[in-house]
């Protein structure tokens, strides 16, 4: 293989992982957002608070 063709299945591969990444953590918070939705808690702070 020629390293151009390296460098795009590279840079691919890095864009999926991303993109895998993002989806799971817009999921996660989706989760949270429905979990607290149907407990009817309506704080809106989650994370970091005092």
């Amino acid at each position: 293989m020629s390293s151009s063709v390296q460098a795009d299945a590279k840079f691919l591969r890095r864009i999926f992982l991303g993109l895998v990444f993002l989806t799971l953590v817009t999921g996660g918070m989706a989760g949270l957002t429905t979990v607290q939705a149907m407990s009817g808690k309506t704080g809106a702070c989650i994370i970091f608070c005092q």
